[in-house]
Parts: C-alpha cells; sequence; structure tokens
C-alpha cells in the first residue's frame, strides 16, 4: 500500500509541470502595440485594424502613400507571413497620404 501511496504522490507532484509550462507560453504572445511597431517599420502609416487571429496578427492600414496595406505576423516570433501592398491608391487611405 505504501508502495503505491508513494507512486500517487510523486505523480501527483510530477502532474503540474507540463500545465505550468503550457501557461507560460501564453506570455510569450506578443501584445497589439509591439505586432503594431512591426507594421509600422515595414511602411504601414496608419493602423485601420489589428486583431489576433489564430496564432496570428493581422493588420490592416495604409501606407503613407495612400495604398492598402495588409500585414500579418506570428504571434510569439513576429515574423512576417504575409505582405500584401495595394498597388492602387484606396479611398479609405487616401486621406493620410494628405
Amino acid at each position: 500500500m505504501k508502495i503505491i501511496s508513494a507512486a500517487l504522490i510523486a505523480i501527483a507532484l510530477a502532474a503540474p509541470v507540463p500545465f505550468a509550462l503550457a501557461q507560460g507560453m501564453t506570455g510569450d504572445l506578443l501584445i497589439r502595440e509591439q505586432a503594431i511597431e512591426i507594421a509600422a517599420k515595414q511602411g504601414m502609416a496608419h493602423v485601420l485594424e489589428a486583431e489576433l487571429d489564430d496564432g496570428e496578427w493581422e493588420i490592416e492600414g495604409c501606407s503613407a502613400d495612400g495604398r492598402e496595406l495588409e500585414i500579418d505576423l506570428h504571434s510569439r516570433t513576429g515574423d512576417i507571413l504575409k505582405y500584401d501592398l495595394d498597388p492602387d491608391k484606396d479611398d479609405d487611405c487616401a486621406m493620410v497620404a494628405r
């Protein structure tokens, strides 16, 4: 009986470790301001929308010359997953270029 109890105690003590590691991983996500800062370094002059979706920051905005710009970033590393700059000026972004 003592052997079984000791084994159960050992299992119980080891169980929280993966849970604690998983909790710590959520702290590694980029916050909104960090994602926007990365987008600004890539030419985004004005942010229209920024949302975290399925592990990616999806940022939509305008370039300094009035074109629509969409940038998706990896939520942990900040790596650019998508960079889409419209070739034509956008009406919503025209005011930013002025």
